[in-house]
């Protein structure tokens, strides 16, 4: 027996780990200093897609999916205002 949300956890994690890496080299591409900003947006597009992917696999998480993604990008448009007080600094 699977537990419920085991699916989620690996699909969820698994991608979010890509994110954050592919972030990562995107943000060293942008410019030196760069890299944090870009595994910043890598981690939480990863975590967006990670999170809707997970849930549609997992069969306990279906009803879940519009939530979940709303959740997930609601914090993320906090990033330009985080941005722009620690480029103020």
């Amino acid at each position: 027996m699977i537990p419920d949300g085991l699916i989620f956890g690996i699909v969820d994690n698994g991608v979010l780990l890509l994110g954050a890496y592919l972030g990562c080299d995107l943000g060293e591409r942008l410019g030196k200093g760069r890299g944090a900003l870009g595994a910043i947006l890598g981690a939480g597009i990863g975590n967006t897609i990670s999170d809707a992917l997970g849930a549609a696999l997992d069969p306990s998480m279906h009803s879940m999916i519009a939530g979940v993604v709303l959740g997930c990008l609601m914090p993320l448009a906090l990033i330009p205002l985080i941005e722009a007080r620690r480029n103020r600094s």
